[in-house]
């Protein structure tokens, strides 16, 4: 891994949006963060660095918030997501990361696009449901396998659902422990990660740590209905990027 200018024109910012992600605060932000690191590095590379980094920040993030999380989703959506993980290990080299981001943009892009243009009653609870928990669980772990970015599909499911703030970010969180962990023994075997790769991840931990702080603060002074409406937003505009860098 050279360090050099570039490195920190797109590693550094990548991992503390991972970090800032960890937090809770709009997983969707972190979209961009392994196309910044494919500028510098192959995208297995950057899967495999990233991996223990998340993994690292999921046990921070899951021990601050250990005790808010709704345990009936996440029965819900792990084994699905794990589902998707696994379909993911097998049909990993028939996708291009383009493909993926597209069509993950194209998902964030309705989804939201719905939640600000036509939903009349924004702040309206959405029931469980158990076709779209799996559907979108699923969804999420083929992405979460294939390039990191299972937020937008796991937002799809869990934000209509408006749980309060601290309940929703838990869940999110301990949801994506799981994920990572899941991922690990899989991105081993399809040699992603090796000695070298970890020795890297352990260098970056530090800046993911800075990100983490930076959400944990912000999240303090977010009222819980602006916070919504943030990660709504977030997801919209990076999933109208997603879908614009793939036609260029």
């Amino acid at each position: 891994m050279e360090i050099n200018l570039l490195f920190f024109f797109t590693v550094v910012p990548a991992i503390i949006l991972f970090g800032i992600a960890k937090s809770g605060l709009g997983g969707s932000i972190a979209l961009i963060s392994i196309p910044l690191m494919t500028i510098s590095m192959p995208l297995t590379t950057a899967l495999g660095i990233i991996l223990p980094i998340l993994i690292f920040s999921d046990f921070i993030a899951t021990y601050k918030y250990r005790k808010e999380f709704d345990l009936e989703t996440l029965k819900l959506i792990v084994p699905f997501a794990a589902i998707g993980i696994i379909i993911g290990s097998f049909t990993f080299s028939y996708f291009s990361e383009e493909l993926l981001k597209f069509i993950i943009g194209l998902m964030g892009f309705l989804f939201a696009g719905h939640y600000f243009f036509f939903k009349k009653n924004k702040e309206a609870k959405s029931e469980k449901n158990l076709l779209k928990g799996g559907i979108c669980s699923t969804v999420a772990g083929f992405t979460s396998f294939s390039v990191h970015a299972g937020g937008t599909p796991t937002s799809l499911y869990l934000l209509p659902l408006r749980m309060k703030k601290e309940i929703y970010v838990g869940t999110r969180i301990i949801f994506f422990t799981f994920v990572n962990l899941i991922k690990l023994p899989l991105y081993i075997n399809l040699s992603m990660m090796n000695f070298e790769t970890f020795k890297q991840s352990l260098i970056l931990f530090p800046v993911a740590l800075i990100g983490i702080l930076i959400g944990y603060q912000l999240l303090k002074i977010i009222e819980e209905k602006l916070f919504y409406n943030i990660l709504y937003a977030l997801i919209f505009i990076t999933s109208s990027k997603l879908i614009f860098d793939f036609f260029l």
